[in-house]
């Protein structure tokens, strides 16, 4: 067991693996729809999220880009179609597939979403310099990229990196 401050590898790790369990939780997604004003399940709010960020996308494409199964994505559509919040279309280049994109109320509901989510990051940041936020914002960005990671629908987990055991760093063979 290594002895003094863990590695900045590690508490990176440790910060991003705790803020994805919590930001993805259905308490907190549940708690943003609410501040937001938007009524929707709490597992519908990231399908609200992908469709406002994306646009229009094949059902499969989605459940691509959420790394969810087809099935579940189905569920959520769904859910979102009762409650007014998306519209289906045909494919005008496959009749058998549907496009599935956000009606006027979804998009208003996604702006409201994103609304929230800003108040929630300015609250964070509400101590740090204009500058500071700037540069912590382009840092986490970049590592982002450099982890693989992609908004593009249809991304694989194929794209991140993989554990090398011959590369093991010096906290890992302590």
């Amino acid at each position: 067991m290594p002895t003094g401050a863990p590695s900045p590898e590690n508490e990176l790790l440790q910060a991003l693996t705790l803020l994805v369990a919590r930001w993805s939780s259905p308490n907190v997604q549940r708690s943003v729809a609410q501040s937001a004003g938007v009524t929707v399940d709490a597992g519908d709010v990231s399908t609200l999220y992908i469709l406002g960020l994306h646009g229009p996308l094949r059902a499969g494409d989605l459940a691509d880009a959420m790394h969810i199964s087809r099935p579940t994505v189905s569920k959520q559509l769904a859910r979102l179609e009762r409650a007014g919040m998306i519209t289906r279309e045909s494919d005008p280049n496959d009749g058998r597939a549907t496009i599935v994109g956000l009606s006027a109320e979804g998009a208003a509901a996604h702006r409201r979403l994103l609304a929230q989510g800003i108040r929630m990051m300015r609250h964070a940041l509400r101590d740090v310099s204009r500058a500071d936020a700037t540069a912590l914002a382009a840092q986490v960005a970049d590592l982002v990229a450099r982890l693989g990671v992609t908004d593009s629908p249809g991304d694989s987990a194929g794209d991140l990196p993989r554990s090398h055991p011959e590369r093991r760093s010096e906290e890992d063979q302590s």
